[in-house]
């Protein structure tokens, strides 16, 4: 499926699977890859981004559930986003 997604103030359309892991797109899809892949099951923190101004786990939140929403990266935390 066809997912639009903001990320850092920029918007980016990624086709991927309904339930593929947030991070994943970041950093194979998108190429943003200081968001780390750590322990999978949201108990590191590795993987924190911002969406929609709240810190998630994006190794548990899916491709699906991120769509049409602002994300930040730890490449966009110093960056003003409009």
């Amino acid at each position: 499926m066809q997912y639009l997604l903001n990320i850092n103030g920029k918007n980016e359309s990624v086709t991927a699977d309904p339930d593929t892991p947030l991070v994943w797109i970041l950093r194979d899809e998108i190429g943003l890859t200081g968001t780390k892949f750590g322990c999978g099951v949201a108990s590191c923190g590795n993987c924190t981004v911002h969406v929609d101004g709240a810190a998630v786990k994006s190794c548990q939140l899916r491709i699906k559930q991120a769509s049409n929403k602002k994300i930040t990266t730890i490449e966009g935390a110093n960056t003003p986003v409009a």
